[in-house]
């Protein structure tokens, strides 16, 4: 009975030691994991050189390299500085877009459902939806063009300097300074002389 007993708690021993080696290797694995995605999701330089992405809440903000808070943890999403213009990244607030610049200021407030590229209609203008209807901003933050149109279609189609609007089925035209030039009256708007060229506001003019 003796002998038996020596040999219960030399496995009990050794067993206990097999549980702490495999205790310490999860735990090992666990923290090596945690700072792989903390390096992965908050390295400093992804967004830009000095600042490192931080949550709170659930939201996202930047901090720079001195401590600072540049960037007040406000967002849900952050894209990355250069995507849609040089110095701004977009953000998204409450399913609502917007832009911050590299100081860490909001140059556009998110308010807009969708917003294009630059350059896809004017230079420096993208353009925007808001609630349905489509209007444009500038590079520099301006709202060039209320959003209020159904349908915008591409400048120079019909004049150099021009693009056709579509307002509740009506037709007009708003130039390259984002000034309604005709406003939005029209049934159709013909732009030759040949039936083909007969532009039937009811109908589809643009697709967004």
């Amino acid at each position: 009975m003796h002998i038996f007993a020596k040999i219960s708690s030399r496995d009990k021993s050794n067993h206990m030691k097999e549980l702490q080696i495999i205790f310490v290797l999860l735990l090992t694995s666990f923290l090596m994991y945690g700072q792989s995605n903390s390096k992965k999701d908050f390295q400093a330089g992804t967004y830009q050189k000095t600042w490192t992405l931080v949550e709170k809440d659930g939201l996202l903000g930047f901090i720079d390299n001195k401590g600072n808070e540049v960037v007040k943890p406000q967002y849900d999403r952050i894209f990355a500085f250069g995507e849609y213009k040089k110095a701004w990244a977009l953000v998204e607030k409450d399913g609502l877009l917007g832009f911050i610049d590299n100081k860490g200021n909001e140059v556009i407030k998110p308010q807009y459902d969708k917003i294009s590229a630059f350059g896809e209609y004017q230079k420096n203008w993208a353009l925007v939806e808001k609630d349905g209807l489509f209007g444009f901003i500038d590079d520099k933050g301006n709202e060039i063009v209320k959003p209020k149109y159904d349908k915008i279609l591409a400048f120079g189609e019909y004049q150099k300097e021009w693009a056709m609007v579509e307002e509740d089925g009506l037709l007009g035209f708003i130039d390259n300074k984002g000034n309604e030039v005709i406003k939005p009256q029209y049934d159709i708007i013909q732009n030759d002389s040949s039936l083909e060229g007969i532009i039937d506001g009811r109908k589809e003019i643009i697709k967004n």
